[in-house]
């Protein structure tokens, strides 16, 4: 499509973290398949892409109009060049449904992948600078065509350093997400976290929820922060990402179900 080599380089600057918010919904079914589904808000970053293109360039590429599209992410992936094959693998069954309207202010990105098995899930969810996690897949499927974001300018850390800090386990029973000492003191040594901490401290907040759908009731969490449904069988965090710079451990959780 027309607009999708400009909106790689857009999308490639707001993989940086910055102003928008993100719903994880996760489906475990009996047998370990299920549904890994990722929706980012990312409409406040209109104003953005309105300042840093410019209204001239969003009309030539056809951005100035509204866009609702679905887009196979094993065509988007085949045709990237960064993709690993098994980042092609885990979200060949997947697509994304992109909704844009410049003029309303709206810009919407929602991922559903199927997956077949609990060491799939792992995968998707991983941190510990693993290829396979959705955030590094992401960056993958807009890299294409050898497009980069811009190199000047001060350089956030991206939600793959993020995630980076967290090794997760998932077997039959559990879920696992711990914090790795040695890769959160390497991503605080960066400079760049400042601006972060800073965005903090401002009252700014990027809102992330993740939502766990389990084949059996929770047996043990071990994070007050984590909801449970009445059946037990749903499990919600809701959390600023931006407060796991300063204390990582407090998202830190075991679940067994």
């Amino acid at each position: 499509m027309k607009f999708l080599k400009f909106l790689a380089v857009t999308l490639l600057c707001v993989c940086a973290v910055s102003c928008y918010e993100v719903n994880e919904e996760i489906v475990i079914n009996d047998d370990g398949s299920g549904t890994y589904v990722t929706k980012m808000d990312m409409s406040q970053l209109i104003d953005l892409m309105q300042s840093f293109a410019g209204e001239e360039a969003l009309t030539k590429e056809g951005l100035d109009r509204a866009i609702d599209t679905t887009i196979l992410m094993k065509d988007a992936m085949d045709s990237a060049s960064e993709a690993t094959p098994e980042q092609k693998e885990l979200v060949k069954d997947g697509k994304m449904n992109l909704k844009m309207n410049i003029k309303e202010k709206i810009f919407k990105i929602d991922m559903n992948v199927p997956y077949k098995n609990l060491n799939s899930l792992q995968q998707l969810m991983a941190g510990g600078g693993s290829t396979t996690g959705m955030s590094s897949i992401f960056k993958s499927m807009f890299g294409k065509g050898g497009e980069k974001a811009p190199t000047d300018g001060p350089k956030e850390p991206e939600m793959g350093d993020i995630a980076n800090i967290y090794d997760v386990t998932i077997k039959n029973g559990l879920i696992s997400r711990k914090v790795n000492a040695e890769r959160f003191k390497a991503l605080t040594e960066k400079p760049e976290l400042a601006q972060l901490k800073q965005m903090g401290s401002t009252g700014m907040e990027i809102l992330y929820t993740t939502s766990l759908k389990l084949p059996r009731a929770v047996k043990k969490s071990d994070n007050p922060i984590i909801k449970l449904s009445d059946d037990k069988k749903t499990v919600t965090m809701k959390y600023n990402l931006l407060d796991l710079l300063e204390t990582p451990e407090k998202f830190a959780y075991t679940i067994e179900y």
